[in-house]
């Protein structure tokens, strides 16, 4: 026990040495280059934050009803979905995927709701700008 406290004041005191001996200028270079590093993560947190595809609560409800799962891979795939609906000028699009149906709003990178293939067979799919078939 003695020996743990001792190595934590020997640490504390290096670090105490350590931080003396760094200039005021050297301490304002990196405070300048945190602040750019957190502006710079900030950014780019936003940039994917964007780019993520969240389910309404609605969607999420049918899609648990429905017992249809979606991997990290689907969503990056609805994702792409979602660019593609965007370039073309599509705000609400049927997304095509193996044997599910998304509607999403592409805009806001939404899935409004879910269907499986035996749902399509009985549904008239309306208020879409487009389809696009993954």
């Amino acid at each position: 026990m003695a020996n743990d406290i001792n190595n934590y004041y020997r640490v504390s005191s290096s670090i105490i040495q350590q931080t003396e001996r760094l200039s005021s200028n050297q301490q304002n270079q990196i405070k300048n280059s945190s602040v750019a590093t957190n502006s710079d993560f900030k950014d780019l947190f936003q940039k994917e934050f964007e780019k993520t595809v969240t389910f309404s609560k609605h969607a999420a409800q049918r899609s648990e009803q429905r017992s249809i799962e979606v991997s990290e891979s689907d969503l990056e795939k609805i994702s792409q979905a979602c660019d593609q609906a965007q370039e073309k000028g599509i705000n609400n699009a049927l997304i095509m995927m193996d044997d599910s149906a998304f509607i999403v709003s592409a805009q806001n990178r939404r899935i409004i709701t879910v269907m499986d293939k035996n749902e399509m067979k009985e549904k008239i799919v309306n208020d879409i700008d487009g389809a696009i078939f993954i």
